[in-house]
């Protein structure tokens, strides 16, 4: 173990690299699955076909497959850019994360009452307002916690952008082992890393939970009928 320790500030550069990968494609999933999911609701039906068609294309080969696509094989295509490893690696693990999150949000705003949408249409609200302040709010109660548990895969899913030569602490930890043949060891502090790095993201996801709107309105709600008949006994025992 003293051995690997003298490796450690090439490990904590792997480290970040992890971590930097995972904090562009959470977001950048997110992001994509908000389109696609509310694409996917869509009353046209082109469009709600279209969303569908690209969520399943994303979603059907492995992301290992999809990222090898995308780094080796579609700069031979006329035209196409040649992405640097680490780009290619965020562009592929966002737009898989996206295809598997648009399922999330679209049951999450299926779960909002159809009345909710029927009541902003009578007040004169546009589609895109009701979505924006009355449908959303109230679907990410139902959302966030889903997305959570993908986010904290998608951490774990970073692991294969080493595949293509980012040096992430997978990586660097390979490179660790074929110096010190210590194999048990190094893989043990690895999973340890991503351990902690799944528990880093549930904890961030459920601080998000508890600042959700809705959320907060049902403790709020929860609060007060608690404190109504503590108030009345309160008041009974004065007279």
């Amino acid at each position: 173990m003293k051995a690997i320790l003298e490796y450690w500030p090439v490990l904590a550069q792997g480290l970040w690299v992890t971590v930097w990968v995972a904090l562009c494609i959470i977001p950048g999933a997110a992001l994509g699955a908000l389109i696609l999911g509310a694409l996917r609701l869509s009353e046209t039906t082109a469009i709600r076909m279209t969303a569908m068609l690209v969520i399943e294309f994303l979603r059907a080969p492995s992301a290992l497959v999809l990222l090898f696509w995308v780094f080796y094989a579609l700069p031979l295509l006329p035209g196409m850019p040649r992405l640097s490893p680490l780009a290619a690696a965020i562009l592929v693990l966002a737009l898989d994360g996206a295809a598997y999150g648009a399922e999330i949000v679209r049951a999450g705003i299926e779960a909002v009452h159809r009345g909710q949408t029927d009541a902003c249409h009578a007040l004169g609200l546009s589609k895109l307002q009701s979505f924006r302040r009355v449908v959303l709010p109230q679907a990410l109660s139902q959302i966030v916690p889903g997305f959570g548990s993908l986010a904290r895969s998608m951490v774990k899913w970073t692991a294969i952008v080493s595949f293509i030569g980012v040096q992430d602490v997978l990586y660097v930890g390979n490179y660790i082992r074929g110096q010190t043949y210590n194999t048990v060891a190094v893989y043990c502090l690895l999973a340890g890393l991503y351990w902690i790095l799944t528990v880093l993201c549930g904890a961030a996801f459920r601080a998000i939970e508890q600042v959700l709107p809705l959320n907060r309105a049902l403790r709020a709600a929860r609060v007060s009928t608690e404190a109504a008949p503590q108030m009345g006994a309160t008041a009974g025992a004065a007279q």
